[in-house]
């Protein structure tokens, strides 16, 4: 626990904070389509003024300006899809607040609404034993520990079973059925997505930290004979001399 979360009990004050913030911003998620759009904006506002306050008692002061700057940038969206793309937004900034467990002006700018026009994506890194892969952070609803895998009543390719979650059974995605390395392990992680409105998890043995990469820095699989061969991935970037796949979760889900 770094020296920003203080003691257990600050520790766990923040965290309450940030978690319960993640829930009311799925609602928000959940609810939002064009017919409640307006109705819905102005709810979104008056909570995000709530949420600077809180987070400014909680010592997160980056976070309490990126909100009052979400607030006013807010009632320039046009649309539910905009809306709920800020709002996803929100929330993979808040998740990578819990993980990294530190409050700076670099991680709200990688975190900017107006992000869409570096051209860049915001990327989890992920690894499934000596395997790299990334996933793109706005499609990350949590990061779990250990839980209990279900097996299905039938076998399904693809699938490995499924976990408990929020009180859903979320169905795990099984790598190995897609072309990656079989694996030995005991203790995995569950990293939660949400694509295109339906949920999943993949099974990790470690994540690492958030990468922003380019666009024009994502090279295809074309050509490169030495790469596996999955229909969602048919990217990867170079990062200290390694290649890093990049899933395509609306092909996954497709």
């Amino acid at each position: 626990m770094s020296d920003f979360f203080g003691d257990d009990f600050t520790a766990e004050l923040k965290a309450y904070f940030l978690d319960s913030v993640i829930k009311e911003i799925d609602k928000f998620i959940d609810l939002t389509d064009e017919k409640l759009w307006r109705r819905i904006l102005s709810e979104v506002s008056e909570q995000t003024r709530a949420w600077a306050v809180d987070a400014k008692t909680n010592e997160f002061m980056h976070l309490a300006e990126w909100l009052e700057g979400f607030d006013e940038k807010s009632r320039n969206l046009e649309g539910a899809a905009e809306l709920i793309k800020a709002l996803k937004t929100l929330r993979g900034y808040i998740e990578a607040l819990g993980i990294d467990k530190t409050d700076t002006a670099d991680l709200a700018t990688r975190f900017a609404l107006n992000a869409q026009n570096l051209r860049e994506i915001l990327l989890l890194h992920c690894r499934f034993g000596v395997q790299e892969f990334a996933v793109p952070i706005l499609s990350v609803i949590e990061i779990s520990g250990k839980l209990p895998l279900f097996d299905l009543p039938e076998r399904k390719e693809g699938l490995l079973g499924v976990i408990p979650f929020r009180g859903e059974a979320v169905p795990v995605v099984n790598l190995q059925d897609h072309g990656f390395a079989r694996m030995d392990a005991d203790n995995f992680f569950y990293v939660i997505c949400e694509e295109q409105g339906v949920r999943f998890c993949l099974q990790v043995t470690d994540t690492e930290d958030m990468i922003s990469v380019k666009e024009a820095d994502l090279q295809n699989f074309e050509n490169q004979s030495t790469m596996m061969s999955a229909n969602f991935v048919h990217q990867f970037f170079i990062k200290d001399r390694r290649s890093i796949m990049v899933l395509d979760l609306e092909k996954l889900v497709a």
